[in-house]
Protein backbone atom coordinates (compact mmCIF):
# COMPACT_ATOMS: atom_id res chain seq x y z
CA UNK A 1 0.00 0.00 0.00
CA UNK A 2 1.14 3.45 -0.61
CA UNK A 3 1.79 5.91 1.88
CA UNK A 4 1.78 9.96 1.86
CA UNK A 5 3.92 12.22 4.24
CA UNK A 6 2.49 15.44 4.88
CA UNK A 7 5.36 18.21 5.53
CA UNK A 8 4.89 21.13 7.25
CA UNK A 9 6.74 24.47 6.31
CA UNK A 10 7.34 28.02 6.91
CA UNK A 11 6.89 30.97 4.88
CA UNK A 12 11.17 31.00 4.50
CA UNK A 13 10.73 27.44 3.08
CA UNK A 14 8.21 28.17 0.77
CA UNK A 15 9.99 30.70 -0.89
CA UNK A 16 13.14 28.98 -1.10
CA UNK A 17 11.32 25.84 -2.57
CA UNK A 18 8.89 28.53 -5.65
CA UNK A 19 12.60 29.37 -6.11
CA UNK A 20 14.01 26.20 -6.49
CA UNK A 21 10.91 25.31 -8.33
CA UNK A 22 11.29 28.06 -10.78
CA UNK A 23 15.04 27.22 -11.55
CA UNK A 24 14.14 23.57 -11.86
CA UNK A 25 11.03 23.81 -13.90
CA UNK A 26 11.53 26.85 -15.73
CA UNK A 27 12.74 27.63 -19.56
CA UNK A 28 16.40 28.94 -18.34
CA UNK A 29 18.47 26.06 -19.24
CA UNK A 30 21.70 27.02 -18.10
CA UNK A 31 20.18 27.93 -14.51
CA UNK A 32 19.26 24.58 -14.47
CA UNK A 33 21.92 22.96 -15.80
CA UNK A 34 24.27 25.07 -13.22
CA UNK A 35 21.91 24.39 -10.11
CA UNK A 36 22.26 20.62 -10.73
CA UNK A 37 25.88 20.40 -10.76
CA UNK A 38 26.23 22.69 -7.55
CA UNK A 39 23.48 20.53 -5.74
CA UNK A 40 24.23 17.03 -6.95
CA UNK A 41 26.71 16.27 -4.29
CA UNK A 42 24.20 17.01 -1.58
CA UNK A 43 21.07 14.47 -2.90
CA UNK A 44 20.54 11.70 -0.20
CA UNK A 45 17.12 10.80 -1.04
CA UNK A 46 15.99 11.69 -4.49
CA UNK A 47 12.51 10.15 -4.40
CA UNK A 48 11.37 11.67 -0.64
Amino acid sequence: AATRTLLQITVDEAAEAENIMSVLMGDDVEMRKEFITTNARDVRNLDF
